[in-house]
C-alpha cells in the first residue's frame, strides 16, 4: 500500500503541475485563507473562490486537530498555516466552456484540423457529453462520473459517430484517456482519477504558504450540474458513496464489460467480440454491450448483417440510430436507413453529429422533398458546419434555386475568417455555379475570389472560362494569358491553363503556330499531355504539317499503350481522344492503318462501347478492301516517332498470322464474305446473317474483323445468342493473342488476353 500511495502522490504532483501551468502567479493571484472553527477545533478555510486551471475551487476547509483551545489567534492564518491538518471538505466547479477550451489541445492527434472544436457539456444525473467534429466525421459519447473511495471514476458510454473508421466506443476510450492525462489513467474501460483532492490542494495551498493536509477518510459525492457548470464536492466521514441512476448503470456496465473493453482498446477485436457475446448471454439484450459488439462487426469485421442482427434484438431497426442507419444502408434498405438516421439525428444533442446524420439521410432519401428537408435540418442543427452548407448549396443549384444558393455562398464566406479561407470558399462556389451554367453568378464569385488573392492563376483561369461561356472570348483570352504568365512567374505547373490559352490562340486569333508551341510545353509526365498531343496533331494537320501530326499522334498512342490499367473515367477520356486521333489519321492524313490502330487502342479501353466498335469495324473493312496504303505525309509515324511497344493492329488481313497450312482457311471465297457483309449492313438485326459471316471470317483467319463484328453485336442479341457471340469473340481474341505472342508483340498479346478475360466475365 505504501508503494502504491507513493506512486499516487507522484501522479498527483504531476497533475498539480499541469493545472498550475508553466507561468508563475502574481502575489495578487493567490488563494486567500482565514481561520475558522471546524467541529469544535480550529481550522483554516478558503476565503473566496480560487481558480485552478479550468476549475474553480469554491470551498475548502482544513481541520487542525493538534491545536487545542484556548489558543492565541493574534497571528492569524500566518501562525497556523504550517501545521499539518486534515482536509474536512472541498467543492470545486468547472465551467463547460472553460473545460472544453482547456482540454481541446489534447486532441490534436485525433483531428486533421489541429485542435478540434471540443464540446464538453453537462448531462442530467451528474454526467457529461464529450464530442467533437472534424470535417465529415464526428464522435460523441456520454461520460458518467462515479465517486469511489478517495477518487473518481469517469466511465464512457453511449458512444456514437459517423465517418470514424473504427468502433465508436474504442475511440471514446482513446479520447477520454487523452483528456485525462496526467490526472488519471485508463483501466478496464474507465478512467480512474486518484486523489483529486490532493491534486487541488497541492496546486492551491502552497501558493498561500499553507501545508497540504491529509485526505484520509474523504469521500466524494455524485457531481451536480447547473447553468453549464459541474459542481463536485467531497466531505470527510460520509458513510457511503451516493450514486445517481446514470452513475449506477454505468458502474454495472463497466463491471460487466471491463475486460472486453480492454481487449477492444488494445486492438484485439476478435477476442473482444467473443467476450461481448458471452456478456450478452449473462445480461441478455443489454443495450450498451449490444451496441459495442455491433460497432466492432460494422467497423472492423465488415459484417453488416451480423451487426444489424445484434442491434435489432434490443431496439427496432428504425430506432437504431446512426449506427443502425449505416447498417441498413449497407444491406440495401435505404428507406429504413433514412428513418433510422432521422431518428438518431432527432435525439442527438451534439449538433454537428446530428447534421452529418441528416446529410447521410439526404443521400439515401428516395423522394426529393425528403432530401430537401434533410438538408435544411442539417443546416439548422449545425449552421457553422461547412459540409452541410455546401451540400445544400449544390442541391439548390441543381434545383435552380439561385437565391438560396447565393445565400448559402454568402453565409459560407461570412462565417470564415482569414483571406485564404474566404478565397477558397469563393473559388469553390464559383466553380459550382459555373459547372451548372450560371455564368453571371460564377463570374461575380471569381471576381470576389480575386479580391482576396489578385494574382492567383487558378482563379484567373476560372474567370476566363466564365467569360468564354458568356461570349466574351477576347476578354477571356486576355485573362487566361495573364493567368499563364502569373503561373510562370510563380514556377507553378498550370498545364490546364496552358491548354486553354493554346485553344484560344488557335480559335480566336487563328495563331496555330503559337498554339502548337504552347501545347508542346506540356511534358509527357503531365496528365494533360494526352490532350496536348491530340491538339498538336490537329493544328499541325490544319497547317499541312502531316509529318509533325503523325509524330504527335504516335506519341499519344505510345503514352496510352504504356499507361497500364486505368479507372473507368480516365479510360473513357482517353478513348475519346483516340477516336479523334483516328479521325485525323483517316481524314487529314489518309492513313487507315494508323486510324485502325488508334481505334484498336480505344476499343481496348472501352471494349463494350458500340460506337467505337462500329468505327473500328468500318475502318477495318476499308483496310481489308484497299490493302496497305501510304499516308499523305512523306514519312510514317514510326519513322518520326521512337520505337514503341504499343499494341499494333495490323492493316492487312490477319490470315498470314495463322499460316499453319490450314487449307480450309485459305479456300474461303472472298466474294462470299463480301455478300454476307453487305447483308449484315443492310439488316444488322439478322442474327443468322451475323453468325454466317462470323463463321466465314473465322475460317478465313480474319479474326480482327471478326472481333469488330462481334463487338458491335454483343449488346444486341438474345440471351442465347449473346452467350454464343461472347464465346466466338473470346476464341478470336485468344487466337490474336497467341499470334501476337509468337511474333514477339508482348504488349499486344497482353491486350488481347485482357479483352478475352473481360468477355469471360
Amino acid at each position: 500500500m505504501a508503494a502504491r500511495h507513493g506512486r499516487g502522490s507522484a501522479a498527483a504532483r504531476r497533475a498539480a503541475s499541469e493545472l498550475e501551468g508553466p507561468s508563475s502567479r502574481s502575489s495578487a493571484d493567490r488563494p486567500s485563507l482565514r481561520l475558522a472553527a471546524s467541529r469544535g477545533a480550529l481550522g483554516i478555510e478558503l476565503d473566496g473562490s480560487f481558480k485552478v486551471g479550468p476549475l474553480r475551487l469554491t470551498s475548502l476547509s482544513i481541520r487542525l486537530p493538534s491545536v487545542r483551545f484556548p489558543v492565541d489567534l493574534s497571528g492569524g492564518v500566518m501562525r497556523f498555516r504550517h501545521k499539518r491538518g486534515e482536509l474536512d471538505g472541498l467543492t470545486f466547479e468547472a465551467s463547460a466552456v472553460e473545460l472544453s477550451k482547456f482540454c481541446a489541445p489534447r486532441l490534436r492527434g485525433f483531428s486533421q484540423e489541429g485542435a478540434p472544436s471540443l464540446v464538453i457539456s453537462p448531462l442530467d444525473g451528474g454526467g457529461a457529453l464529450v464530442a467533437f467534429a472534424d470535417g465529415k466525421s464526428a464522435l460523441a459519447f456520454d461520460v458518467a462520473l462515479a465517486p469511489v473511495e478517495n477518487g473518481l471514476w469517469l466511465i464512457p458510454e453511449c458512444a456514437r459517430g459517423i465517418g470514424l473508421g473504427a468502433p465508436a466506443h474504442v475511440l471514446a476510450m482513446r479520447v477520454l484517456g487523452a483528456l485525462a492525462v496526467p490526472f488519471g489513467r485508463l483501466e478496464r474501460g474507465r478512467i480512474t482519477i486518484e486523489d483529486p483532492a490532493g491534486i487541488l490542494a497541492r496546486t492551491a495551498l502552497p501558493l498561500a504558504g499553507a501545508r497540504v493536509p491529509s485526505r484520509r477518510g474523504l469521500r466524494w459525492s455524485t457531481p451536480e450540474t447547473h447553468d453549464l457548470c459541474f459542481s463536485v464536492s467531497a466531505r470527510r466521514g460520509e458513510s457511503a458513496e451516493t450514486y445517481s441512476d446514470r452513475s449506477r448503470r454505468a458502474l454495472e456496465t463497466v463491471e460487466l464489460s471491463g475486460i472486453a473493453d480492454s481487449k477492444a482498446f488494445a486492438g484485439e477485436f476478435e477476442e473482444a467480440r467473443q467476450l461481448y457475446l458471452g456478456l450478452l448471454e449473462r445480461a441478455p439484450q443489454h443495450p450498451e454491450i449490444a451496441r459495442r459488439l455491433a460497432s466492432i462487426d460494422a467497423s472492423i469485421g465488415d459484417r453488416p448483417e451480423a451487426a444489424l442482427a445484434t442491434l435489432v434484438e434490443v431496439v427496432p431497426a428504425i430506432q437504431a440510430g446512426i449506427l443502425g442507419g449505416e447498417l441498413l444502408a449497407t444491406v440495401g434498405d435505404h428507406d429504413g436507413a433514412y428513418a433510422s438516421l432521422a431518428h438518431g439525428a432527432e435525439v442527438e444533442p451534439f449538433g454537428p453529429l446530428a447534421a452529418l446524420a441528416w446529410l447521410r439521410a439526404a443521400e439515401l432519401a428516395g423522394a426529393e422533398e425528403l432530401r430537401e428537408s434533410a438538408l435544411d435540418r442539417a443546416v439548422v442543427r449545425a449552421p457553422a458546419l461547412q459540409a452541410a452548407r455546401w451540400a445544400r448549396l449544390e442541391a439548390r443549384l441543381d434545383r435552380t434555386n439561385l437565391i438560396g444558393a447565393r445565400a448559402d455562398a454568402e453565409h459560407l464566406e461570412a462565417a470564415t475568417s482569414g483571406s485564404a479561407s474566404k478565397h477558397a470558399i469563393c473559388l469553390r462556389a464559383a466553380n459550382a455555379f459555373l459547372a451548372r451554367g450560371f455564368v453571371p453568378d460564377a463570374t461575380s464569385l471569381f471576381e470576389r475570389a480575386l479580391r482576396y488573392a489578385p494574382e492567383d492563376p487558378i482563379v484567373l483561369g476560372g474567370l476566363a472560362r466564365a467569360l468564354r461561356k458568356a461570349g466574351q472570348r477576347r476578354r477571356a483570352l486576355d485573362v487566361v494569358a495573364r493567368a499563364v504568365a502569373m503561373a510562370a512567374r510563380k514556377d507553378s505547373e498550370a498545364h490546364t491553363l496552358t491548354l486553354e490559352y493554346a485553344r484560344d490562340l488557335a480559335e480566336i486569333t487563328e495563331d496555330r503556330p503559337s498554339a502548337i508551341a504552347r501545347v508542346r510545353l506540356v511534358p509527357d509526365s503531365a496528365a494533360e499531355s494526352f490532350e496536348a498531343r491530340l491538339l498538336e496533331a490537329r493544328w499541325r494537320a490544319e497547317l499541312g504539317d502531316l509529318g509533325g501530326a503523325a509524330v504527335a499522334l504516335g506519341r499519344l498512342r505510345e503514352a496510352v499503350a504504356l499507361a497500364g490499367p486505368v479507372g473507368a473515367d480516365l479510360a473513357a477520356s482517353w478513348a475519346a481522344l483516340l477516336t479523334q486521333a483516328a479521325t485525323i489519321d483517316e481524314r487529314d492524313r489518309g492513313d487507315l492503318a494508323s486510324a485502325q490502330r488508334s481505334l484498336g487502342l480505344a476499343m481496348g479501353l472501352m471494349p463494350r462501347n458500340r460506337t467505337i466498335a462500329s468505327e473500328f469495324r468500318r475502318v477495318a473493312a476499308l483496310v481489308t478492301k484497299q490493302g496497305p496504303t501510304a499516308p499523305n505525309d512523306k514519312m510514317s509515324p514510326e519513322q518520326h516517332a521512337p520505337v514503341t511497344t504499343a499494341p499494333y493492329v495490323p492493316s492487312t488481313s490477319v490470315a498470314a498470322l495463322f499460316d499453319d497450312g490450314d487449307e480450309e482457311r485459305g479456300a474461303v471465297d472472298e466474294r462470299e464474305i463480301e455478300r454476307w457483309t453487305e447483308r449484315v449492313r443492310s439488316n444488322p438485326d439478322d442474327d443468322a446473317a451475323v453468325l454466317s459471316l462470323a463463321d466465314l471470317l473465322t475460317r478465313a483467319g480474319r479474326d480482327l474483323e471478326l472481333v469488330a463484328l462481334l463487338s458491335g453485336r454483343i449488346d444486341e442479341g438474345s440471351k442465347g445468342q449473346l452467350d454464343e457471340l461472347l464465346a466466338l469473340r473470346r476464341q478470336a481474341l485468344r487466337r490474336l493473342a497467341e499470334s501476337a505472342s509468337l511474333q514477339g508483340r508482348v504488349d499486344e498479346a497482353a491486350m488481347y488476353r485482357s479483352m478475352a478475360d473481360d468477355s469471360a466475365t
